[in-house]
Formats: C-alpha cells, structure tokens, sequence
C-alpha cells in the first residue's frame, strides 16, 4: 500500500485555479505582503515584498519593502527557484517558482504556475505528545512537558498551587519550545487559557491545563516549526500505517 504525504494530508489542500486567480489578485490589489526563501536559508535572510499586480497570465509582480540601499542592488535570490508566501483571508498560500528582475520597471515578478497550497492560519494541525514525540516548554524559568504542539501554540498542565502564577491574558516572553531534537526561541506567549482537569467522575482533580497562543513569531521561525512539526506528523502516519500492517498481516 502507498502510503500518503502526512504533509500534506494534515496542512495543505491543493487550490483549484479559480481560487488560485481570485485570492492572488486581490492580495495584489490590497497591497499585501509576500514572503519569500531559497530552501535552507537563515531566517535573517527572509526578504518580504510588497505584491503589485496579478495579470491573466499569472504574473505576479512584487516590490521589495527593503530600504533604499536593497532597492539599488537586486535580491540575491534573482534568477533562483524560490519558495513564496502570502496571507489572505484567513489562509496562507504557498507555492514555488523563479525569482525574477525587471530592469525597467525595478520590481520582481514570479509566474504563478506550478501547485499552490493553502492552509487555514488559525487552524494549524496540532501534534499530540506521546512516546516518540517529546514536546517541553519553558516560560518563567520553568520547563514543562507539554502535550501537544502546533505552530500557533501548545499546551501543559500545573498543579492548582500555581495556576496563579499564570493568570489568562499575562504574557510571558523569551520562552523556549522544544519538538524532540529541535528548539525554537518563542518571543511572546500569551496565556491564552486554563481550565481544571476533572476524573471521570467529574470530580477536581487538583490538576490545570494551560492553554499557550504564541505570539509574534518570527516568520523564519514558524517555517521551521511549521516544518518540523509536518516532519513529525509524517513520521507519525508512517508509524501508524506499519503498526495497522503487522496487526493484519
């Protein structure tokens, strides 16, 4: 049996071109902002562009946000296969293309053609902690095996001695999240919410959940959790489909 891409079964969907016409044109009309990489680069090299036009025969054009010395040079990434991003609607675009130059006009233009995938932005796949994906977290000094994780934030439990530590809407910065063997610098978290941990019976168990939203997370850094994450989601479905093999073989 083929076993299908966790990566894209758990984030993407494939946008039909209808789609892919109406959402990239009016990003363009409202002047919205794309992001765009080279495969294995820094986050620091993350270059962010403002979109111009969206023609019929989908050519996006783009004008970097840079300051006025990256408006006299051109991007390193020119001429290079790059990967691209944008926000709207509530979703995120990606695709895949070559970056290119035009001398006259000054700006960038990549052609729209190959598959562009959307995910919802405040719908991220969320990735339960078991005994193959360690997940911590560390705010206030203080590290906690945490239970699940997504790119917008993860979750812990505390006992009810210190939910007042954590009071919903405080904001706590320089944390720490760690996905096995990756960590990732969380600028701001929000405790977004808690709530208490019953037993069966309904009954108080002493136990508080923490709900964390992360916040203003670095561009460079969400593609990497982003990816790390979807690695883990795959390795996961991968595990689940031999398990269910052996037991029917």
């Amino acid at each position: 049996m083929k076993i299908k891409d966790a990566n894209k079964k758990h984030y993407f969907s494939i946008v039909e071109q209808d789609e892919v016409i109406e959402a990239f044109s009016n990003a363009a009309k409202e002047s919205l902002s794309a992001y765009i990489w080279s495969k294995g680069q820094k986050e620091d090299d993350i270059e962010e562009y403002e979109l111009a036009e969206f023609s019929e025969n989908k050519k996006l054009k783009m004008v970097t946000t840079g300051g006025f010395l990256s408006k006299l040079s051109k991007s390193k990434l020119t001429d290079k296969e790059i990967f691209i991003k944008l926000n709207y609607n509530r979703f995120q675009y990606f695709t895949y293309g070559t970056l290119k130059y035009n001398t006259e006009e000054k700006d960038y233009f990549i052609y729209i053609t190959k598959d562009v995938y959307k995910s919802q932005q405040r719908s991220n796949y969320r990735l339960a902690a078991n005994n193959f994906v360690k997940i911590q977290f560390k705010l206030n000094e203080t590290v906690y095996d945490a239970h699940d994780i997504s790119a917008g934030g993860t979750s812990f439990s505390i006992d009810e001695s210190d939910l007042e530590k954590y009071p919903e809407g405080e904001i706590f910065k320089d944390c720490m999240l760690r996905l096995n063997v990756y960590k990732f610098e969380i600028p701001q978290a929000k405790i977004a919410k808690t709530w208490p941990v019953k037993d069966t019976e309904e009954k108080p168990t002493g136990i508080f959940k923490v709900g964390i939203a992360f916040i203003d997370v670095p561009k460079g850094t969400e593609e990497e959790l982003f990816k790390s994450i979807n690695g883990e989601a795959r390795a996961e479905e991968i595990r689940k489909k031999m398990k269910e093999k052996k037991l029917n073989s």
